[in-house]
């Protein structure tokens, strides 16, 4: 005795074999969206050439934290100049810094930063006129910056950033805070309370 199958069976497992392919098809085409989607995102709608030649829309993107303000510890003026002794500032600016602390002009705040990213890397941190180099590594290294109450303080790539960027991360009053990734040719621009 031999049992064959009904019509209506066989046409039904054919028909779930081809919706089985459909899902896989329609699954394949949205992930590829979603993967696109992500692409441009994280790289900020550069195409791939460009990223990869180093070229950016403009020649020199700002990004902005917002209205985000870090917030950093305050260096008594009584504390001021041995501070400054400290830092990488020359004789001359650390004299003018300090004439102007003593005037209120200025004051002098604390900003550790580290690599934030395990990528290394070194960046150019400016606040006013004056600007210091630092070699980004694990360990934090304390800036003193002058600032009025509160400054912009810029963050700009001093070496390669590679494909993967620099990721830089400053040691604020509620803890250790990692800033967004910097890629060549983008500064960083925040705000800085004195606290």
């Amino acid at each position: 005795m031999s049992f064959t199958p009904q019509p209506e069976r066989k046409l039904r497992a054919e028909e779930e074999k081809k919706t089985s392919g459909l899902k896989a098809a329609c699954i394949l085409t949205g992930t590829v969206i979603l993967l696109a989607g992500a692409g441009v995102h994280f790289t900020g709608g550069k195409t791939f050439l460009s990223s990869m030649t180093g070229e950016s829309a403009s020649s020199s993107e700002i990004i902005s934290m917002g209205n985000q303000a870090t917030q950093v510890r305050l260096i008594s003026p009584d504390s001021a100049a041995e501070a400054l002794s400290h830092s990488e500032f020359s004789p001359d600016e650390q004299s003018q810094i300090l004439a102007a602390v003593k005037r209120r002009e200025l004051r002098l705040v604390e900003m550790p930063v580290f690599d934030a990213a395990g990528s290394g890397g070194i960046v150019t941190i400016s606040c006013g006129t004056m600007s210091q180099t630092v070699h980004l590594a694990p360990t934090p290294k304390t800036l003193i910056l002058p600032i009025t109450v509160a400054g912009t303080v810029s963050v700009t790539p001093a070496s390669d950033p590679g494909m993967s960027g620099i990721g830089t991360g400053v040691i604020t009053m509620f803890g250790p805070q990692a800033l967004p990734v910097i890629h060549g040719g983008q500064t960083l621009s925040m705000t800085v309370i004195a606290q």
